[in-house]
């Protein structure tokens, strides 16, 4: 994931209403499919903390083709199967509420704006608009497919003030390994408001497992902090 380069300390996350989600018991989360452009709106991608999918509907919020796929209530909320806690050593992490199969989907999302100083935010991501017609990231044209370039740059996306709990994801250390990715699908517009980046879990993951993902080689020695397993006895992390 294209982290921005600031580097404060985590940030509590923001206290919301807890969200009435509809829908039948599930004994098993089925993973949800990707979102897609289409006429007819999309089908929140949250589930409640009982492991309900939530019913309602998201539309094209600023004209997007593809909108972040959380209705409102969970974009103030965050996804119920997802929980933030206490860290005894890095502050704030997230992990599964309960049993996660591999294929969850979640998107992390912030507003959009200007990378700030390094020592005010440390939680944003960079900003690749996807195409504004089709809402895909994946260019055929482009060797393996990505549109990452330069010219596409669009600022960042700063998930401070936002119900955004995908920002507590932590980076794996040395003994461990990651268990969910970014699929560099983003969704918003150029310019616009708000933003989203997909992320999908690489392998089932146990009620209470820490949610990793790769920072990138460069993002610990920019900052020079050194690299440790993030792994706790009550949180643990995948190993290698």
């Amino acid at each position: 994931m294209a982290k921005a380069k600031p580097t404060s300390k985590a940030r509590t996350a923001a206290a919301a209403p807890k969200p009435k989600c509809k829908g039948k018991p599930s004994a098993q989360i089925t993973p949800q499919a990707r979102a897609k452009r289409s006429d007819a709106p999309l089908q929140c991608w949250a589930h409640s903390q009982a492991g309900r999918r939530c019913t309602a509907t998201v539309s094209s919020r600023e004209g997007e083709p593809i909108p972040i796929p959380y209705c409102d209530r969970h974009l103030k909320a965050g996804d119920g199967a997802l929980r933030v806690v206490n860290h005894p050593l890095f502050g704030k992490a997230l992990v599964a509420r309960y049993d996660l199969p591999k294929g969850y989907r979640m998107a992390y999302w912030g507003l959009r704006g200007k990378c700030k100083s390094a020592s005010v935010e440390d939680r944003a991501i960079s900003f690749y608009p996807p195409d504004p017609k089709t809402g895909s990231n994946i260019d055929p044209k482009v060797p393996g497919g990505r549109t990452l370039k330069r010219n596409n740059y669009n600022g960042v996306l700063n998930p401070g003030e936002t119900g955004d709990v995908v920002q507590y994801a932590a980076c794996p250390g040395p003994g461990e390994r990651q268990n969910m990715r970014s699929t560099f699908q983003y969704y918003g517009l150029r310019n616009g408001i708000i933003g989203g980046l997909e992320f999908v879990t690489l392998m089932p993951v146990p009620k209470d497992t820490q949610l990793l993902h790769w920072y990138g080689s460069g993002w610990w020695s920019e900052r020079g902090i050194k690299r440790q397993d993030v792994g706790t006895k009550r949180y643990p992390a995948p190993q290698r």
